[in-house]
Parts: C-alpha cells; sequence; structure tokens
C-alpha cells in the first residue's frame, strides 16, 4: 500500500487521533509564543513588535529543521546572541512551536 493510500485509510480509522494532535500543539504553540516573549520582537498573528524579522510566513523562508535549529540548537547560538535560546523547553513544546512556525506560509 502507498504512504498516501495508508495516511488517508487512518485518518478515516483513527479520526480522533487525526483531529485531536494538530488543535492542541497549535495551542500548545500559541502559549508558548506568548510565555516566553516572541511577540516583544517578533509580529505573528497582527501582534508583536517588528524589532526581529516577521514570523508571519516564516514557514515559507525556512524549512522545520531550520526552524527546529533556531529555537534549539546544540551551540546554544541564535542570530548572534539577539534572540534567547529555548533549549530549556522540553522536547513536545519544541516540536509545537516548529510545527506552528512551519505552517505559517
Amino acid at each position: 500500500m502507498r504512504l498516501p493510500a495508508l495516511t488517508s485509510l487512518l485518518f478515516i480509522l483513527i479520526p480522533s487521533i487525526a483531529g485531536a494532535a494538530q488543535p492542541d500543539a497549535e495551542a500548545l504553540a500559541r502559549r508558548l509564543l506568548n510565555s516566553q516573549g516572541c511577540k516583544a520582537c517578533h509580529l505573528i498573528e497582527e501582534a508583536g513588535a517588528s524589532t526581529g524579522p516577521n514570523l508571519e510566513k516564516v514557514g515559507g523562508r525556512l524549512t522545520r529543521e531550520q526552524l527546529r535549529l533556531k529555537l534549539a540548537n546544540p551551540q546554544k547560538r541564535h542570530a548572534n546572541g539577539r534572540i534567547a535560546d529555548f533549549s530549556h523547553l522540553p522536547g513536545n513544546e519544541i516540536d509545537a512551536l516548529t510545527l506552528f512556525l512551519s505552517n505559517r506560509k
């Protein structure tokens, strides 16, 4: 069975998993954007400042992996020290932010 067909089958057989995961991750990402101070420098969803890059269409500029590395990388270096390191966040929170931002196109 091809992957797209299998994926479609899973969405039919398990609608609660397909529908529930995304809103929870999105809600978590939205909370993190506020609680971690992202909007102090970045504009997203018509809120925030314009000191840093606009995050409205960041998913069209950077891949998911590039976004992840911007948020939490092993060297803890981000934008020449201009943004905070988010390595302290648990993996599920980094994943939620990365997914949310990568979908901004």
